[in-house]
């Protein structure tokens, strides 16, 4: 399935998330714990915080928009709330070797599992445990989503969920006995969640899959299996979304000899697009070859926090190149990764000037 619209525009899920909102020094504290609101206004502050992540998306003429993540602290946490998982009683994590760190030069950053306190010591890695069969038991993102459609005015509605594969590497596995086990129960319970979303009328559903590149070893073997199970049945646009992480805790990210196979591996799924990350690991068009025939979302945004706002004419010209591979009937265009990190101005004119550059890449392919 493409859409109607060539080049199209959209972010990959998070938007400036607002200091008022949450204290992002707090990120990667026990989930829940970095909302800066009372419990009893932040329900409405979140609304607010959506409301402003979807005006500056129209405002800039994006064609999806996303109600920015607002409502959540990682990407990964709000989907702990799966039938079966503990997320309060964590268990150790023991395979969390990747295939990719050696590209990579993080950035120092701290972590912590007290509330009272900011991080200032990383403790061992914890993640939350499978303890019984994996159930979707109500709606995780339903209300959001009918939220941002009731927000959107002009733009499509575009809704992110963690891909099976990954959630089932961010789980300690105390029931099934395999990783694959725990990724199919994983895929079948997100099913459910996808399908109230396509209920709903939403016009694109992306699956989050960074681990297909960070530890592609340890899923080649049952990721499309577990990407399909969860997309099955669903009739609306179906979008995957692979990357090298926040650039907030990395300084350098350089091209990876893993990065094709993830995207070669995910063009075998039935998803409708591909979003990758482009712009800050310095891709080449070549790279796009892997994607098959799948719609490729290009990410032309770099979102170091150093990295300066992209002029129209560079995100032309990367756009240009890629569709020497592609073609333009199956190029769109998107940020590299989540923004909730950034300054509100520097994401404003970056969405912009990825729309001004769409709109001249329309004209040139008319």
């Amino acid at each position: 399935m493409t859409t109607n619209e060539r080049f199209a525009t959209q972010i990959v899920g998070s938007y400036y998330k607002p200091q008022w909102l949450a204290d992002h020094e707090l990120v990667y504290a026990k989930e829940g714990v970095w909302w800066r609101v009372a419990p009893e206004f932040l329900e409405t502050a979140q609304d607010d915080a959506v409301r402003l992540a979807v005006f500056d998306q129209e405002r800039a003429g994006l064609t999806y928009a996303t109600d920015g993540e607002e409502r959540r602290q990682t990407f990964s946490g709000h989907f702990y709330a799966l039938g079966g998982i503990d997320s309060d009683e964590q268990g150790l994590v023991t395979n969390f070797s990747g295939d990719v760190l050696e590209y990579l030069t993080m950035k120092q950053r701290a972590v912590t599992s007290d509330e009272n306190q900011k991080p200032t010591a990383p403790p061992e890695f914890r993640q939350p445990r499978v303890v019984g069969p994996i159930t979707w038991e109500r709606p995780l993102v339903v209300d959001a989503a009918r939220f941002l459609q009731s927000t959107t005015k002009t733009a499509k509605s575009k809704v992110t969920v963690i891909g099976p594969a990954s959630l089932a590497l961010r789980l300690v596995d105390e029931h099934y006995g395999s990783i694959d086990k725990v990724a199919f129960a994983v895929a079948d319970a997100l099913n459910q969640e996808l399908r109230a979303l396509d209920a709903l009328g939403i016009d694109l559903i992306q699956l989050d899959e960074p681990e297909v590149h960070f530890r592609h070893s340890q899923l080649e073997g049952f990721a499309v299996e577990a990407i399909d199970r969860a997309f099955a049945g669903i009739k609306a646009r179906k979008a995957l979304h692979v990357c090298y992480g926040y650039s907030k805790n990395i300084a350098e990210k350089r091209a990876t000899p893993v990065y094709p196979a993830a995207i070669k591996l995910l063009s075998q799924t039935t998803a409708d697009a591909i979003s990758l990350e482009y712009a800050q690991p310095q891709q080449t068009p070549d790279l796009l070859e892997n994607a098959g025939d799948k719609t490729v979302i290009l990410g032309v945004l770099n979102l170091d926090t150093e990295a300066p706002v992209e002029t129209v004419q560079q995100i032309v010209d990367m756009a240009s190149a890629a569709v020497e591979v592609v073609g333009p009937d199956r190029l769109e265009l998107g940020s590299d990764c989540g923004m909730w990190f950034l300054p509100r101005d520097v994401c404003f004119d970056k969405i912009s000037a990825m729309s001004q550059a769409a709109e001249q890449l329309r004209r040139t392919y008319a």
